[in-house]
């Protein structure tokens, strides 16, 4: 059963970050809702990926879909808090907690984000509440940015003591004496995808100099001069060569002392551009000893392909004015660093797996070879000899296959996250202003944003041949007026004074833990993920306390997703040279074959 699960959950995460995949090319050419259907159609389960997947390709829907998209990403912020704290307990509660957390990645349905997708998420909900016109909220993310690299600090090295615990632990062990965490182990590796100038120059995968900058400048507009200095200190430490970020910080404090004063519009715009390189299951032939005979087993790691369609913007201008948007986060890079940086758990855990299937599948063949030896001793027939070696033949197979089928890697990801961003920062004159762009295409497009007294945002984010811009308090991102339907409840006069109404908010969506399943309810999940996708309509909402006078009149929530459309099956381009597919392994043949 234990097997069984594992290679079920274990396939259906390869299966859903196959279908991601397959959707890239329709969202590099902008076409959002059929990527939206693609999302929808590819997660069984609503998990946190799913939630930042569907939320980034809403907000770049449009101003209109910005409240949809806080409420998705805000649902998944909570099940990144609920993360933080399960994996910290996991890993520090003792030492078969942290050797059960390293061992049994691939197997769970859930999912855990990677640093640098964490200090994105933030960074977009604030976004999101900019273009909103909620800046105190965007403080509060900015506030969480920080907060959370402590905790992720605390997660990776963690992670790197129980690792080296692990391995030691192999190493004691005589049927896993031969496990390794190193990858220059591993013959046949594209090692140079992990190991180019800009993923070595990066001090760690999760500090964001944009997301820290984006920070210092929200902190700044709420004349907050002590907490914005801090992030502009750090976007200047990871990226010295900004020539702005200089500037930032040594006007600061002129500028919170002017800001009513000011008569222009002090506008930060930020590009993004390209899309995130896949990453994909990558089979590797490697030969271990045993019993004094080398065998030869079938790994699988997580591998990276190379970088493509990289665009730096070349003209961009408001009005007169013409901007010099620098490079101030190379996202590619940090996902390059971070799977460099876990390497060392992929290695150990599929060496590993392998080295225990081959001892199980060892022992079946002794023990098989012992009951013919006995049989043949106690003068039993040929025919009884040749089924106990028949059976031990198939229950080796089985075993040794089945764990070897278990071997699987997860190698989900944020797939619609930018490769790159760039800002810039410019004084601008208050009111209506062209913006005008060029795209990877060479078109240049244009359209009118509208700027206010003191502080703005000027968001694009860039795909082929078209453009999503999203502007600071913009009006028509404000969540829409929901008719208000009257519902009366029924409450005893001796608790009126004290009772409170939960109304159904626009706001953060809450995510119920679910409820414990059987081991049969999970199978029949889990398989459930192999039939045909059905597009899922609703999200999460959240209700949230407040004292009102009964009866109560709670607003209907607006549906979340959008309505779903047949996805374009046209194939992802750009694959890896040398990559091997990935093929999930089949029982049934290897029983056919076994019988031949």
């Amino acid at each position: 059963m234990t097997l069984a699960v594992c290679l079920l959950v274990g396939c259906a995460t390869q299966t859903q970050q196959l279908k991601m995949n397959e959707s890239k090319e329709q969202f590099k050419n902008g076409d959002l809702q059929n990527t939206t259907a693609a999302i929808q159609g590819a997660f069984k389960d609503k998990n946190t990926l799913y939630y930042m997947e569907l939320g980034e390709v809403q907000r770049l829907q449009g101003p209109a879909r910005i409240p949809n998209s806080t409420q998705n990403l805000l649902a998944a912020d909570q099940l990144v808090s609920r993360w933080e704290v399960t994996t910290s307990d996991k890993l520090r509660r003792s030492f078969s907690g942290a050797s059960a957390y390293v061992l049994s990645e691939g197997f769970s349905s859930e999912y855990d984000p990677k640093p640098y997708e964490v200090s994105l998420l933030s960074q977009t909900i604030a976004l999101n509440h900019i273009s909103q016109g909620r800046w105190n909220d965007a403080m509060v993310e900015a506030k969480k940015m920080a907060q959370r690299e402590k905790v992720i600090e605390e997660l990776i090295q963690s992670r790197v003591a129980a690792v080296s615990k692990v391995e030691q632990e192999q190493q004691n062990n005589p049927n896993t004496q031969g496990a390794s965490s190193r990858i220059e182990n591993i013959s046949g590796y594209p090692i140079n995808l992990l190991d180019d100038e800009e993923t070595r120059s990066l001090k760690n995968s999760y500090q964001n100099p944009a997301a820290y900058y984006l920070s210092g400048f929200i902190h700044e507009s709420q004349g907050e001069a002590s907490l914005a200095a801090p992030g502009y200190r750090l976007a200047i430490e990871l990226r010295p060569q900004v020539n702005f970020f200089k500037t930032s910080i040594a006007k600061l404090d002129s500028n919170i002392a002017n800001q009513g004063k000011k008569s222009f519009a002090d506008t930060l715009i930020i590009i993004d551009t390209g899309y995130m390189p896949k990453i994909t299951p990558y089979q590797i032939s490697q030969s271990f000893n045993l019993g004094g005979n080398p065998k030869l087993v079938t790994l699988t790691f997580p591998v990276i392909e190379k970088s493509t369609e990289r665009f730096r913007p070349t003209m961009v201008q408001l009005g007169d004015r013409v901007a010099n948007p620098e490079l101030v986060a190379n996202i590619d890079a940090m996902a390059r660093k971070n799977l460099r940086d876990e390497m060392p758990a992929y290695v150990l855990r599929a060496s590993s797996r392998a080295l225990v299937s081959l001892a199980a599948q060892y022992a079946a063949d002794r023990a098989a070879q012992q009951a013919a030896n006995k049989r043949s001793q106690n003068n039993q027939n040929n025919q009884n000899n040749g089924s106990a070696a028949l059976i031990g033949a198939i229950a080796g197979m089985i075993t040794g296959y089945s764990l070897q089928a278990i071997n699987v890697t997860d190698v989900r990801h944020w797939s619609t996250l930018p490769a790159q961003t760039y800002m810039a920062r410019m004084g601008l004159p208050i009111g209506p202003t062209v913006l005008k762009y060029t795209l990877p295409s060479g078109v240049t497009a244009s359209q009118t944003v509208n700027l206010v007294g003191g502080y703005n945002v000027v968001y694009i984010r860039m795909f082929r041949n078209r453009a999503t811009v999203l502007t600071s308090n913009d009006p028509a991102a404000l969540p829409p007026k929901d008719p208000v339907v009257s519902i009366p409840i029924a409450v005893s006069p001796a608790t009126l004074s004290t009772t409170l109404i939960s109304p159904v908010s626009p706001l953060p969506a809450l995510v119920e833990p679910k409820p414990s399943e059987g081991a049969f309810a999970g199978l029949k999940k889990l398989w459930g993920g192999f039939q045909e996708p059905q597009p899922e309509e609703s999200a999460p909402t959240v209700t949230t306390p407040v004292p009102v006078v009964v009866p109560a009149t709670p607003v209907l929530a607006a549906p979340i997703s959008s309505s779903s459309t047949t996805p374009n099956t046209i194939p992802a381009s750009g694959n890896m040279e040398g990559v091997k597919p990935y093929e999930p392994p089949n029982l049934l043949n290897s029983f056919q074959q076994l019988f031949n």
